[in-house]
């Protein structure tokens, strides 16, 4: 079916649905990577906007064993006075085997939930899930309460897992591989489900790609990633006295390992040919060692590691990159680059899903040889670099506006009650 036009949903008030039980996949706070940014911002935004009547969370009983610092507290107080519910995940052989994929089975649904949820938040009328991963919470949640739900696709899950599978080594890469069918199979009953309200997929392209196959409605509402603060207001590109090109990543990430070392090794070299005086800084947390190695043997190039503020890096930036060859679905990171306003070169990879103009937002380059031009071209040239960081600043502002976000899903749940009614 067609996707669902934005301009036809989007409505300046909420009537109803308007107190939503959103089912996030993990604890979000510390917010450090893309999709914890994701969840962050929308929580914000829906808490802001009075849509929050409760979080439901799935967490770990003891995250500093599963390599996480989850700060359930600081998620008390991000709600507040909607309630947190945790909910337990399973780190387990009997996950791997479910007959349902891996992520969507290590997040269990305990007796009880439906009933605590009614209990502490009664006013509410809809339920988002806010990942794939959380799709049968969703379900069983909109099932039990009768409430209306809406689905947040981050990717094309099936796509995504096959693209991690690309990237990895055997046996590993035989194991997503594996996975990715599953997941795929699945991502196919649920837009058939008659339990979902709607889908709402982060990328438009995967929006355009999932409705023509979807007898559930799909709609495209672009990432939340950017939260709700004043950003008019906030600090913005400075730009810098020398040449600096800037990367900002999770830097245990394999495809941002993939986007550096092609960088490094290919892109690079051209660069430094032309413009000497060129420093490239690799900012982002956590570096594997295989990272300290390629940054260590790069000419003129710095590691900057678990930094409190990496969007300072980009303020002061000549020009930042976002050189994605592997993976796949919208790349956050892409995302934040425009909000700080700096002038930006990626790939066509690196831009999928974002509705950005070619050559007037960002430059875009899938050769080594052109990406390396449009990084000297910016370098050099003081009114292409402005004029590019301006106009990607303001289409970001557009595109990725939270308030205009919520109305398209608040409509579609609206659409799908008066449809029940």
């Amino acid at each position: 079916m067609d996707a669902v036009s934005e301009n036809d949903l989007v409505k300046a008030h909420f009537d109803s649905p308007r107190r939503w039980i959103v089912v996030a996949d993990s604890p979000f706070l510390p917010a450090r990577g893309g999709g914890e940014r994701e969840h962050l911002g929308f929580v914000e935004a829906a808490t802001k906007a009075g849509l929050l009547g409760a979080l439901v969370v799935p967490a770990d009983s003891d995250p500093a064993a599963a390599g996480r610092q989850d700060d359930l507290p600081a998620l008390e107080r991000l709600v507040a006075p909607a309630p947190l519910i945790t909910t337990p995940r399973r780190r387990a052989w009997r996950a791997v085997l479910s007959r349902k994929p891996y992520v969507v089975a290590s997040r269990l649904i305990p007796k009880g939930l439906a009933q605590k949820v009614q209990q502490l938040a009664p006013d509410a009328d809809a339920v988002i899930a806010f990942s794939y991963k959380v799709s049968e919470l969703g379900r069983f949640l909109a099932q039990q309460l009768r409430l209306p739900a809406l689905l947040r696709q981050h990717n094309l899950e099936g796509n995504y897992h096959r693209a991690l599978a690309a990237s990895a080594s055997p046996p590993r890469s035989w194991l997503i591989g594996w996975e990715a069918g599953r997941i795929e199979r699945d991502e196919r009953r649920l837009e058939e489900a008659s339990w979902l309200s709607a889908i709402a997929d982060i990328s438009a392209a995967d929006a355009r790609t999932r409705a023509q196959r979807s007898s559930v409605p799909v709609i495209h509402v672009p990432s939340f990633a950017l939260g709700v603060g004043n950003r008019e207001n906030e600090p913005t590109w400075q730009g810098s006295r020398s040449p600096v090109i800037v990367f900002v990543g999770a830097l245990d990430v394999a495809t941002n390992y993939d986007a550096v070392t092609w960088l490094a090794e290919t892109v690079w070299p051209l660069v430094k040919a032309r413009v000497p005086a060129a420093r490239l800084q690799v900012v982002g947390r956590g570096p594997t060692p295989a990272v300290r190695t390629l940054v260590d043997k790069t000419a003129d190039a710095d590691l900057h590691a678990d930094v409190p503020d990496p969007k300072s890096y980009l303020r002061q930036a000549s020009v930042a990159v976002n050189p994605a060859v592997s993976g796949s679905g919208v790349n956050i990171k892409l995302v934040e680059y425009l909000s700080v306003g700096v002038p930006v070169v990626s790939t066509s990879r690196g831009m999928a899903g974002i509705d950005l103009r070619v050559g007037e937002d960002l430059l875009v380059a899938d050769a080594p040889a052109d990406f390396a031009d449009h990084i000297v071209r910016l370098l050099t040239s003081d009114e292409t670099a402005h004029r590019v960081a301006a106009a990607g600043h303001q289409t970001a502002m557009r595109i990725l506006d939270v308030r205009t976000s919520l109305a398209v899903m608040a409509s579609a749940l609206n659409e799908s009650k008066a449809l029940r009614t």
